[in-house]
């Protein structure tokens, strides 16, 4: 089977579907009020350094994913310990994301319809995609991201005439408090969950600059969540805008022309699914690739299927109702994300400098 390759351009655009993903239509932690954006840049702050690192890695390791750099850095056992940790991840993430949108129909769109049926819909058609490969992921991205672009802007535009400048006063009403805590949950919640994204490194071009795509990445999906955190801000206030679990759409839904153009909330539903279609695709294909690698198959595609499944499952009986999906998403997610975003990349990544310096000085000695 020939090498999947997936090129600069739609590589950028998977990585900022996928960062925006559940945080168009779920929000992003929001105690902050009306400062819930400066918040946002804080985050974009943190995630900046954070992606030189990942960048780092794709150099050390050219051609190679996450688990190939695991397993070479930290050995057979213990590395295939820490891949069969971001196998789950991956595994729970996507379940996640499922549960996000079987949440949304149930409560918005299909309140009649059990909610495993709508998530068994979006399941097998993420398991189609990612059994026909990456590449094909790569191009369905490319052309959704140009219709979530234009939807957005859309919006943007027809939202003007509802916005309340008044919303965002008085600036840091709430103290640096919860502004802190918002950044540390919008910094797990989207932006780091970009780790998920070296599991797919070995798509990438061999000399393809990773810094590239995962700096415009963050900077492209960072400047559409600030957007629309302020759009829905603007329109709703800090106080509605706390208490709903789909602020988008109720803040969209309030959009009235003339009493012509109305109703129109089923185009940002749209740009949800696209978004989360591309997220949990992904998390499907690095969970496959990551058992592959593990259990030494010789395709991934193998296992698509029942991954696929087991993550359509999972999401189903992974929360008790919305109100616990809600406080994971904004208080506990940010504690158990942490160390698969943050700490352990940055121990693989000093390993790996030390081992190529080492081996680097003992080249030069010969």
């Amino acid at each position: 089977m020939s090498k999947e390759i997936i090129p600069a351009g739609q590589s950028i655009s998977i990585a900022v579907l996928f960062i925006s993903g559940s945080s168009l239509f779920m929000g992003t932690s929001g105690e902050s009020g009306n400062s819930s954006w400066i918040a946002l840049i804080f985050a974009i702050s943190l995630a900046v350094p954070l992606m030189l690192i990942y960048a780092r890695l794709h150099v050390l390791f050219p051609g190679k994913d996450l688990y190939d750099m695991l397993i070479a850095v930290f050995g057979t056992v213990f590395g295939r310990v820490l891949s069969c940790l971001y196998i789950w991840y991956a595994l729970h993430l996507g379940a996640l994301v499922l549960r996000n949108f079987g949440e949304f129909s149930k409560t918005v769109a299909l309140t009649s319809t059990p909610m495993i049926a709508p998530m068994l819909v979006i399941g097998l058609l993420c398991i189609w995609v990612v059994s026909a490969g990456i590449e094909v992921l790569g191009r369905s991205a490319k052309f959704l991201l140009l219709f979530t672009f234009i939807v957005i802007v859309f919006i943007q535009i027809l939202s003007v005439p509802k916005f309340e400048y008044h919303h965002l006063k008085p600036l840091l009403d709430s103290g640096w408090g919860p502004i802190g805590a918002d950044t540390a949950g919008s910094f797990t919640f989207p932006f780091a969950e970009i780790v998920i994204f070296l599991g797919a490194f070995n798509a990438l071009p061999p000399k393809g600059s990773a810094k590239r795509v995962l700096l415009s990445s963050t900077l492209i999906a960072g400047m559409i969540i600030i957007f629309v955190t302020i759009r829905n801000l603007l329109v709703l206030g800090p106080e509605i805008l706390s208490s709903l679990y789909f602020p988008s759409y109720v803040a969209v839904s309030r959009i009235n022309i003339g009493d012509f153009l109305t109703r129109i909330e089923g185009s940002s539903a749209i740009i949800f699914v696209t978004a989360l279609f591309i997220k949990v695709s992904l998390c499907l294909y690095v969970t496959c690739n990551g058992v592959s690698k593990v259990f030494r198959l010789k395709s991934y595609r193998s296992v698509v299927l029942q991954m696929g499944l087991i993550m359509v499952y999972l999401a189903d009986f992974i929360y008790k109702d919305i109100m616990q999906m809600q406080y994971f998403a904004y208080h506990i997610y940010k504690v158990y994300a942490l160390p698969f975003q943050v700490v352990i990349p940055v121990m693989l990544w000093l390993t790996a400098e030390i081992l190529s310096r080492r081996k680097s000085s003992t080249t030069s000695m010969k």
